[in-house]
């Protein structure tokens, strides 16, 4: 028997259907379960065959909003309530079916306290809402929980379909269409069944609605016919083994599927899914973050983000939700707001981590200045609410239009240069080197040099000054001391081969501590002078299992290497070019291994730097910016695009190119020993902006005719165009 209330809903929005559909508009559909929630307070979660009791003077909640359709529409729409995005406020709309008990009222009301739309949502007759039974352990977090699955799994009567058929009795695609119209994405759950998620995957994907599949609830097999449905499947580690055990494709043996330290097995997984018709698969990793792996019909791309770090007044209380919060929080991104991949992984890095730190589901999502605040803390990337591209901070300046989407940072060294010129006290120590950092207009961040800079003051110390003067950290620059001059990772004694290394990890704890992802590694020692002096095949082992040790142990830092053709330390390097640079990283095989390319000293190795940031494509983790005039083996750290204006733009172009878009800093590492280093650093900052926007007004037609025909004419007069404007 259908749902009166069902019928009705249909009847009315059928009123105002149309033939088209107005997709892309903002707007986000949650289509999925609600629950009340009771929550159980247990010192441990129980094991098979156990009861266990409440502890004395523990709370059980009872009534809590819940339910994974529900924490993900209040989610989407409290992440969306302050961004200023047309068509994006009040967006929000759920589809579901509330029981036949108070606790509907409770559960409507959370949704529409946080503006969602439940218009469309009916009411079961013969059945209860949803609930949930949480099992909550103190100290931890953790939890367990059994869900009775109610109204979410009774109230669909209409929506049964055989997917083999196009339409239902009740369930029509003018009915659908009405629901999706204005709709960016639509985010789909298992606590309902699976023909209610076939059936409205199959008309947003008619209508070219992006289709989110979080793979959490009732464990069931997925089809490829589903699977070809969604634009986005999002399991965990556990939900991605069970989905390739129930395809016949293997998997761990019941007990281990939690063994997840192995980002390659998961990258391996995600692609037998996609093999089966699954198109980009996410998934995510709790405390280690998360992995995307794209759709590519040549190479799918795995795209690695590690997870936020908690700041020290905040901690763990509860789980419960923060898996939901994270899927809203991507759809936000990704679908409305249109940012880059990397970009949606890190706010949902941050949504999801921050709804750790209260009890329940829907009571713990953040606001979104909060997940603004924890994505730069963590990552040093900007947000909406973030000043973007290097503006004044200060100045109170609209950056809604500013072209350039990333942080400035530049050498910390040149602070020290043309003291006759600070007026604000000393420039004896790195702490007096920070504040200076700290005049500079449009600065973001600061890179740090390890150990020289860490002499003087232990890593929250350094990140108290950062916040002193609003500064973020960029990244943790290796500098190996002298008594690595025979080689650091190469160094023939063994034990200080190992100090090295240990060094390497060192720095990547203190990444950690200052709230940054990423160590460049560049060693002025790693080479030889002379023919027949080294081994080759054993010096470049040597790095290749160094790098492997380090980006193993540190999963969540960025490991970068700096290659440098020569220097008046080491003649020849072991890694001397970005070709075999690449290599190197290709060898290491590590998500988090790639490089940081030098505009100096791929000059120096006689390249183009635009040619190599096209070659080395998205493991350019770091970009350091200056130039030159290329003599033998120097290097003059001269102001960016002051020598080679062509190649400077060049690089500026190859950099906005990158799939999935560059998502480093732009660091400037220039030697300004007869400037005013403030002053350098601004006009560096002004520079690679003016540069970025002469790349983005090329016009694109015109440059692939011109690259078509190899017209050297045709480009030096683009160049100059673009340039003159």
């Amino acid at each position: 028997m259908r749902s009166l209330s069902l019928l009705f809903a249909i009847l009315l929005l059928a009123r105002h259907a149309s033939s088209s559909i107005s997709g892309g508009a903002g707007g986000i559909l949650v289509v999925g379960s609600a629950n009340a929630d009771t929550f159980l307070p247990v010192k441990r979660l129980p094991v098979e065959g156990e009861n266990l009791t409440v502890p004395p003077g523990r709370t059980v909640e009872i009534d809590v909003p819940g339910g994974k359709g529900c924490n993900q529409a209040v989610a989407a729409a409290k992440l969306l309530r302050h961004v200023d995005i047309e068509g994006a406020q009040g967006s929000v709309a759920f589809l579901g079916q509330f029981g036949n008990d108070a606790a509907a009222t409770i559960l409507r009301s959370a949704l529409t306290d946080a503006n969602v739309d439940v218009s469309a949502c009916g009411t079961c007759r013969d059945a209860p809402s949803g609930r949930g039974y949480v099992f909550l352990q103190e100290h931890s977090g953790k939890v367990s929980a059994v869900v009775l699955g109610g109204s979410n799994i009774e109230g669909w009567k209409g929506w049964e379909h055989d997917q083999e058929s196009s339409e239902s009795s009740a369930i029509t695609d003018q009915y659908l269409d009405t629901l999706l119209d204005g709709k960016s994405c639509i985010l789909l759950q298992r606590e309902v069944p699976e023909y209610v998620n076939y059936r409205i995957a199959k008309r947003a994907k008619e209508v070219g609605v992006m289709v989110m599949q979080d793979v959490g609830g009732e464990d069931r097999p997925m089809d490829e016919a589903m699977m070809s449905l969604c634009d986005y499947i999002i399991p965990n580690a556990s939900e991605l083994n069970r989905l390739c055990k129930s395809l016949g494709e293997g998997g761990d043996t019941e007990g281990d599927e939690d063994q997840e330290e192995n980002i390659n097995k998961v990258i391996e997984r995600a692609k037998l899914l996609q093999e089966h018709g699954a198109n980009n698969v996410l998934v995510t990793l709790g405390e280690r973050g998360s992995v995307l792996v794209t759709k590519d019909a040549d190479s799918p791309e795995a795209i690695i983000q590690e997870s936020c770090r908690l700041p020290s007044h905040l901690s763990v209380v509860d789980e419960t939700g923060a898996g939901d919060c994270f899927r809203a929080a991507f759809a936000v991104a990704c679908a409305v707001e249109r940012r880059s991949i990397r970009e949606a992984m890190q706010v949902a890095s941050a949504a999801g981590c921050l709804a750790v730190t209260r009890k329940g589901a829907v009571p713990s999502i953040p606001d979104r200045a909060d997940v603004d605040a924890l994505c730069r803390s963590s990552f040093g990337s900007p947000t909406l609410s973030v000043p973007r591209g290097g503006d004044d901070r200060s100045s109170g300046q609209d950056y809604s239009d500013d072209e350039c989407p990333h942080m400035f940072g530049s050498r910390l060294n040149s602070m020290k240069d043309r003291p006759e010129l600070y007026d604000d006290g000393e420039l004896s120590d790195v702490r007096h080197w920070v504040q200076r950092q700290g005049k500079i207009r449009g600065l973001g961040c600061v890179d740090f040099n390890y150990p020289q800079h860490f002499h003087s003051w232990i890593n929250t110390e350094a990140k108290a000054a950062l916040d002193e003067v609003g500064l973020v950290a960029g990244a943790v620059c290796l500098r190996y001391p002298s008594k690595f001059a025979r080689g650091a990772m190469n160094h023939p004694d063994a034990n200080l081969r190992r100090e090295a290394i240990d060094l390497t990890k060192e720095a990547a704890q203190t990444a950690r501590d200052l709230g940054c992802n990423e160590v460049v590694v560049w060693s002025a020692y790693d080479g030889y002078d002379y023919p027949f002096q080294v081994n080759y095949h054993d010096k470049w082992k040597q790095l290749v299992d160094a790098f492997r040790e380090c980006c193993d142990a540190y999963p969540d830092i960025k490991f970068s290497l700096e290659f440098k053709p020569s220097d008046e330390n080491t003649r020849f390097f072991t890694v001397p070019s970005t070709g075999a640079a690449l290599l190197l990283v290709k060898e290491v095989d590590r998500p988090n291994m790639g490089l940081t390319l030098d505009m100096g000293h791929m000059l120096m190795a006689g390249e183009n730097p635009g040619q190599s940031i096209a070659m080395v494509g998205d493991k350019v983790f770091g970009i350091q910016l200056n130039d030159g005039y290329t003599r033998l083996a120097a290097e003059d750290g001269m102001m960016f695009g002051s020598v080679h204006p062509s190649m400077a733009l060049e690089a500026i172009y190859q950099l906005q190119q990158i799939k999935g878009g560059f998502q480093g800093h732009l660091y400037f590492d220039t030697f300004p020993q007869r400037t005013d280093p403030v002053k350098e650093a601004e006009f560096n900052i002004q520079r690679v902006k003016d540069f970025w926007r002469a790349a983005k007004r090329m016009d694109r037609k015109s440059l692939l005719q011109i690259m078509d025909d190899h017209d050297a004419i045709g480009a030096l007069n683009l160049i100059d165009d673009v340039l003159r404007r």
